[in-house]
């Protein structure tokens, strides 16, 4: 079985060439029939019951914990917070971290090119609060201005947040030496790795960084369920979010005291079926046929950003060396909403307009581009459909 084949998608939709894994990935069959048995024969709570089923589920459950811990390295399970998704694991920062431990006039750092969901929570804290924001932005060439990031480290922030990898445009961010800048001043750093984690090899011990997030629906595992890695040496200064059971320690009518992490951010009956199912996701990435796509998918994207440079009017943005194997553009004057329904109508499916950034549409001078994102199921033979319905398109939009 070939690895497209791993996936159900392709079979029910053979028509469809999908050029949109940057919003969300398709699921190998594993993943499915990982959802598929829990609520077939396993459906029982996690943490309650003393029962055997339900100790057996709650053992599949802390798996998946341990397991997640050991794909990016976390230094214990304790580490990983289960969270709906990227967008709830930084809100969850914010309120549990930030909230209480930035005060008015504390600077705080993010890169221009930041998808809202890193981008409007620290905003929105920064006006509540008096909070001074510095944002780092591109160069000509689309990449992060490491020259004005020093000179901003200088200025001693106390809170950097950043993506790992653009959702935009693709790019692969040098967060290794920009966390190490950033604590060596003292701040505290958090990660945006919602693009990185299906195509990166993370490693937060190496890292260094305070907090790391990422969505299991962008990693080949289902929606609704997120990973909060909490580094140990913040763990301390954490706050509860949400008040209920499971993160309970003891409650009387006069007090009430909590249980410390992962359980104090992970109140009621949490998301068990997505949360065993990353776990398939997990297993599905770290195999060995999945490894070996990744210079292959490298190929494809380079060949493809080789045949748009070829067409004229088309312009590229974003770094095409330091790449997850995502190109976006723009043609001519033309409007990316008509051309990403002329693609459609061939079948083709690309992600058009600001991709949820609009600032970094803003800093480019533009209202949006398209974008086509790469994954390990994509071959040749998608490239090169794209490739003929984009020319076909390009020849309706000029008539």
């Amino acid at each position: 079985m070939s690895l497209k084949e791993q996936f159900p998608f392709f079979q029910h939709n053979p028509s469809t060439v999908y050029l949109d894994s940057a919003a969300t990935t398709q699921k190998p069959k594993s993943v499915i029939d990982a959802i598929d048995r829990f609520y077939q024969a396993d459906n029982v709570n996690v943490h309650r019951g003393s029962y055997r089923a339900a100790k057996q589920a709650t053992n599949d459950y802390e798996q998946s914990r341990i397991d997640v811990a050991k794909h990016i390295n976390a230094y214990t399970p304790s580490d990983i917070v289960w969270t709906k998704g990227t967008t709830d694991s930084i809100n969850t920062v914010a309120m549990s971290w930030a909230q209480h431990q930035l005060n008015t006039g504390d600077r705080i750092v993010l890169l221009a090119s930041e998808h809202h969901a890193n981008f409007v929570p620290w905003q929105q804290l920064a006006l509540n609060k008096g909070l001074e924001i510095d944002f780092i932005e591109l160069t000509e060439d689309g990449v992060i201005d490491l020259a004005q990031y020093a000179e901003v480290m200088k200025q001693q922030p106390k809170f950097v947040a950043m993506q790992h990898v653009s959702n935009a445009l693709g790019n692969i961010h040098p967060i290794e030496q920009m966390t190490k800048m950033a604590k060596a001043v003292g701040a505290t750093v958090l990660i945006d790795g919602a693009q990185a984690i299906a195509h990166i090899e993370v490693d937060v011990q190496a890292l260094n960084c305070d907090f790391y997030a990422f969505s299991g629906h962008k990693m080949f595992g289902p929606t609704g369920i997120g990973v909060l890695y909490i580094a140990p040496f913040i763990k301390s200064q954490i706050r509860p979010v949400q008040l209920g059971g499971e993160m309970i320690r003891r409650v009387s009518r006069q007090e009430t005291t909590f249980r410390p992490l992962p359980a104090l951010l992970e109140t009621g009956t949490p998301n068990i079926a997505g949360v065993i199912a990353l776990k398939a996701a997990i297993n599905f990435i770290e195999s060995e046929k999945y490894h070996a796509q990744h210079e292959r998918i490298q190929s494809l994207y380079h060949g493809l950003v080789a045949q748009l440079e070829i067409i004229d009017g088309i312009k590229i943005y974003g770094d095409p060396i330091n790449n997850v194997g995502v190109v976006s553009f723009t043609y001519a004057d033309e409007s990316v909403s008509d051309l990403g329904a002329l693609l459609d109508q061939q079948g083709i499916a690309v992600r058009v307009g600001h991709h949820c950034a609009m600032p970094l549409m803003d800093a480019l001078g533009i209202n949006g581009t398209v974008r086509v994102s790469l994954a390990a199921y994509n071959d040749q033979e998608d490239v090169d459909r794209f490739i003929s319905a984009l020319n076909h398109s390009i020849e309706i939009l000029d008539i």
